[in-house]
């Protein structure tokens, strides 16, 4: 659900129709740099939470609780009306 409305989104910012190839192959790109990059540091902050004994191996879900929260505030900024696009 989430990963249809954030290319919604994404194809509803194009500014004319000639862009929305751009748009959306820049959405795909991103999301998988951010797809990788997260995968990634979950898992390395999770092995360290449990190697170092951080909040008894719990601190990978504070980092997450946190970051949750700033990007539910992120979305609330986006637009609440959608822009006429030139035909």
């Amino acid at each position: 659900m989430a990963y249809a409305s954030v290319f919604l989104i994404i194809t509803n910012s194009a500014p004319a129709k000639n862009v929305l190839g751009a748009i959306n192959g820049l959405g795909q790109t991103s999301a998988s740099v951010a797809h990788a990059v997260g995968l990634a540091s979950a898992t390395s902050l999770f092995a360290f939470s449990k190697e170092h004994n951080v909040l008894n191996g719990n601190a990978v879900y504070i980092v997450f609780i946190v970051l949750t929260g700033g990007l539910r505030w992120l979305g609330s900024q986006l637009p609440d009306d959608i822009q006429d696009r030139d035909e």
